[in-house]
């Protein structure tokens, strides 16, 4: 009985010249970002595979509604807290069928490779054990939510297993299926807790989260342009290129910052005019300093990392709360 050939995976573009094939590429960006080998984890292989480090991400879920009415947070905390598990649980399931799904693509990524099930730490058959378990804890934690946020719970899945098949293969409409993860992310928040609904809060979430995104794009765009790695391990790079990325990402935090003023500047919101004096110089430079870290430090690979462990975002984030509770107080 012989072996058959492997399978030849398509040849990618990106900016118009044609890429190397993944085997050396993987070798060329080890050699050239030494950053692109793992460091060791020392999480059991089950627990890495529903990525812990992302549920950074669900603290949209108690943002917005915090944000909005605090007071409601207060009268409804566990069903702020089923809501929070719902989607640690919907997102963690996404994950493993994601990694599932990109297991043979993934062992030819310069540090995808490691990932549990494409390094073979973890079985297809157990990956899918646990992606099941993920959804009866969802299932669990939904029971205890309002019909609305249930929705919104159903309405991440859906989208997020189309995103999976089929759309995370298509430039733009990639990013935009994240961003609005995160706005169903925070709808069902406020769901959750009857917190009155913000159109202009809803706007800003989806241009910050379509502005990370974007930054990660960049960041990936921009190893593969240096170290020569084929597209082929996300094939929606090839429908991008770094000045169209820059172009968007300019756009993005002009939207951001309109869409933030109008949120404080809501008819009925007390103190908002002096909010958005006291305020908007810590936005401006969080939004700068992001794009900074994105296209000086070549930064943004894991957005959510990224942004918790830079110093000077940080002191901005602290002075910045203080403002917005001093705000507040008058």
């Amino acid at each position: 009985m012989t072996t058959p050939p492997p399978p030849v995976l398509r040849p990618y573009r990106v900016g118009g010249q044609a890429l190397p094939p993944l085997d050396e590429a993987v070798h060329i960006v080890t050699r050239i970002d030494p950053r692109a080998e793992p460091r060791g984890s020392r999480l059991p292989a089950w627990l890495a595979l529903l990525r812990p480090r992302q549920w950074v991400k669900n603290a949209f879920v108690p943002i917005a509604p915090l944000a909005v009415d605090p007071a409601a947070v207060v009268r409804h905390p566990w069903l702020l807290a089923a809501a929070l598990l719902a989607f640690v649980a919907a997102s963690s399931a996404v994950y493993v069928l994601n990694d599932w799904l990109d297991r043979d693509r993934d062992r030819l990524h310069a540090t995808k490779r490691h990932r549990p099930i494409a390094s073979g730490r973890v079985g297809p058959a157990r990956a899918l054990l646990l992606g099941v378990g993920c959804l009866a804890a969802l299932g669990a934690a939904a029971v205890a939510l309002p019909p609305a946020a249930r929705l919104a719970v159903a309405a991440y899945l859906v989208l997020n297993l189309l995103y999976c098949l089929v759309l995370k293969h298509h430039a733009l409409v990639d990013i935009s299926v994240v961003a609005f993860g995160f706005v169903l992310r925070a709808a069902a928040g406020c769901l959750a807790v009857a917190a009155p609904f913000s159109p202009t809060l809803i706007v800003c979430v989806y241009c910050v989260c379509l502005l990370l995104s974007l930054g990660k794009r960049r960041h990936e765009l921009a190893a593969v342009t240096l170290a020569g790695e084929a597209a082929a391990t996300r094939p929606a790079l090839a429908g991008y290129s770094v000045p169209l990325l820059d172009q968007l990402m300019a756009v993005l935090v002009g939207s951001t910052l309109i869409s933030y003023l109008l949120y404080l500047l809501e008819p009925g919101r007390p103190g908002g005019a002096l909010l958005a004096v006291l305020t908007l110089p810590f936005a401006v430079f969080a939004l700068a300093r992001y794009l900074q870290l994105v296209t000086v430090d070549r930064s943004g690979g894991e957005p959510g990392r990224d942004v918790l462990r830079d110093l000077p975002l940080l002191i901005n984030a602290a002075l910045w709360l203080v403002c917005l509770a001093a705000g507040r107080l008058f």
